[in-house]
């Protein structure tokens, strides 16, 4: 092969593999959830609560904490009830994911 292909080659991989990773922690610093109280933390502001999109995107990496998904939906009506389950499925999945 031409060098020139190996060259050009070599630097698209590089970039897909940067771009990965700056993907996945982008992702993971869009968990806002304090671990230990649940609380939603956003530009330093407290919450007691995110919403269900937030919830979501947490889920999406498998980081939402046990005590945000105890309480996800509890006061919903049976449609978000239903969405609350999806979300902790979703996460429960992308948690045994990252631990492969």
């Amino acid at each position: 092969m031409n060098k020139k292909y190996i060259i050009i080659f070599s630097s698209v991989v590089a970039i897909l593999v940067a771009g990965g990773v700056g993907a996945n922690a982008l992702i993971i610093a869009n968990c806002n959830y304090d671990p230990a109280t649940g609380n939603y933390i956003y530009k330093g502001e407290e919450a007691a609560h995110g919403t269900m999109d937030s919830a979501l995107d947490c889920a999406l990496s498998g980081l939402l904490s046990k005590i945000v998904s105890d309480r996800l939906g509890m006061y919903g009506d049976e449609p978000t009830k239903e969405q609350a389950r999806k979300i902790i499925e979703t996460n429960k999945i992308n948690k045994e994911r990252a631990n492969e």
